[in-house]
């Protein structure tokens, strides 16, 4: 990292866990994270898991409830690159992070508050980083060939099965769910894409310090995928939207 500030490149003032640069798409970055203090990367696992369904039910309260998963998986994902990105954030925010998302945990009276917490979080992110994950939204929304079996591989990993059974009931419950739900795909994509990106950032950071030297690695894909529109996502995806189309802001840093 440089001590330099001020120049292109650097870490913003208050965005210390990560830089961007300008990639070869006009008008976009990649992205470089800063290594990751061991007790944040030890949530980086925690934060990923859920308990996805692992039986399919098409009930209107069952695809309901499989849309609140997808959203608070969403949110919790992207305030934990909150974490990552502002170093240090709210203090109460890892607390919030390790609450699983479960169909039993659904139920808890507490999830409003517990939601509108990670939302402020998630849409705090500068709008590169929320931009980055909406495009990568698009990718598989935009009739790409695997896209069932790549969301479906994807979350169930991520969700840390307890056995074999429970791991295939749930990616053959989440690819059903993709087909027979068109309207679910857009809260599903989002999920994955979140998860997809704090594995990227937790891997590259790893790797490197801020990236590749001889050249630069981002961690999306480059080019990127265009940004769905508003109408292919959930409504709750609103305020993440509005982030990202009001662009850099106070606090985003030069470039951004």
């Amino acid at each position: 990292m440089s001590s330099r500030s001020g120049t292109p490149g650097d870490p913003a003032p208050g965005r210390p866990g990560y830089r961007a640069e300008p990639s070869c798409d006009p008008g976009r970055i990649r992205v470089f994270p800063a290594p990751v203090p061991a007790e944040l990367r030890a949530l980086g696992d925690d934060v990923r898991a859920a308990h996805w369904p692992v039986r399919l039910a098409f009930r209107s309260s069952r695809t309901a409830l499989l849309d609140t998963l997808c959203r608070w998986q969403t949110l919790r994902a992207l305030a934990y690159v909150h974490l990552l990105a502002a170093r240090p954030g709210d203090g109460r925010l890892p607390v919030d992070l390790r609450v699983v998302p479960g169909p039993e945990a659904v139920g808890d009276p507490g999830l409003p508050e517990l939601l509108a917490r990670l939302e402020q979080a998630a849409a705090g992110l500068p709008a590169d980083l929320l931009d980055a994950v909406v495009c990568d939204v698009g990718g598989l929304l935009a009739g790409h060939p695997f896209a069932a079996s790549v969301l479906a591989a994807g979350l169930t990993a991520d969700s840390r099965p307890g056995d074999q059974d429970e791991a295939v009931s749930r990616a053959v419950v989440l690819t059903g769910y993709w087909y027979e739900v068109p309207g679910l795909r857009g809260a599903l994509a989002l999920a994955w894409s979140a998860n997809l990106f704090v594995r990227s950032w937790l891997e590259w950071s790893r790797r490197f310090v801020y990236g590749d030297p001889a050249g630069g690695i981002g961690i999306t894909s480059d080019p990127r995928p265009p940004r769905p529109a508003a109408s292919a996502l959930p409504e709750w995806a609103a305020p993440l939207l509005d982030r990202v189309e009001r662009g850099p802001g106070q606090g985003d840093g030069p470039g951004r």
